[in-house]
């Protein structure tokens, strides 16, 4: 299969929408304990989008750097973040000087680059001594998770197979790397269950609130929406409306450069 990407200019507008339904305080716990015991003075997010992680971290850190190729989601940042700047460009061939951040976040973004593991690589680069790498997101690839786009619209499944690195291969590109004291843990589970036809409320049903719907062919998007209404209307008559189940896990794995030793 190709590689698909999403064009998050065209959905910038609407796209805070998802953290008015879960705001992954998980995923932002986890950070600002890391980010705390780096004692870092320069963060870097790495497809920071709209600026959710940059509210988050920034008021932890002396100075803040969000960085995103769409340039829509950059202008969506709210001015009073306390971040320092915005920088347009991609996460795979970060434009900034050696050993200049402490701290880089990477929140449900990986699989938008066109060479994930160049992250991990360039993020040792930019990072001085004792700074961590931190990237969070879902790994399809462990098989536990539930998920009704799945079920319904098979081709968003193998897709992500493709476009997300697992947590091990998250774990032997940083230990490649040089990274070390490496963790993989989850840090949030998001659970959501629907009956019969209230999924056709759900804002993650809109083909462009995920990814995972945005960039399928129009024909696999509509295939996936019949088998749904199918669905429905075949539990309508007997009586027993399907239920649509939501199971997903976010992994934060995080590596860190130590000192060399003398």
């Amino acid at each position: 299969m190709s590689r698909r990407f999403v064009d998050y200019d065209r959905v910038a507008e609407s796209y805070d929408q998802r953290y008015a339904l879960n705001r992954l305080d998980g995923v932002a716990q986890a950070l600002e304990a890391r980010l705390d015991t780096s004692g870092a003075e320069t963060i870097l997010d790495v497809g920071c989008g709209t600026g959710r992680w940059l509210s988050e971290l920034a008021p932890l850190a002396r100075h803040a750097i969000g960085l995103d190729r769409s340039l829509g989601m950059l202008l969506r940042v709210p001015e009073d973040d306390g971040r320092e700047a915005l920088v347009c460009g991609s996460g795979d061939e970060i434009p900034l000087r050696d050993s200049s951040v402490d701290f880089i976040t990477c929140v449900n973004a990986i699989h938008h680059l066109a060479a994930p593991h160049e992250l991990v690589s360039d993020g040792v680069r930019l990072l001085r001594p004792r700074g961590a790498l931190a990237v969070v997101g879902l790994d399809p690839h462990q098989e536990r998770d539930r998920w009704y786009l799945y079920d319904y619209f098979p081709e968003a499944r193998g897709l992500d197979l493709q476009r997300y690195p697992s947590a091990e291969q998250l774990r032997e590109w940083m230990i490649l790397s040089g990274l070390e004291n490496i963790e993989t843990v989850v840090v949030e589970r998001i659970q959501r269950r629907f009956t019969g036809g209230e999924i056709l409320e759900d804002y993650f049903l809109q083909r462009k609130a995920s990814s995972q719907l945005a960039i399928l062919s129009d024909e696999a998007w509509s295939q996936g929406l019949h088998r749904i209404r199918r669905a429905i209307q075949a539990g309508e008559d007997q009586g027993a409306p399907p239920v649509f189940e939501v199971d997903l896990a976010l992994v934060l794995v995080c590596g860190w450069k130590l000192p060399v030793q003398s």
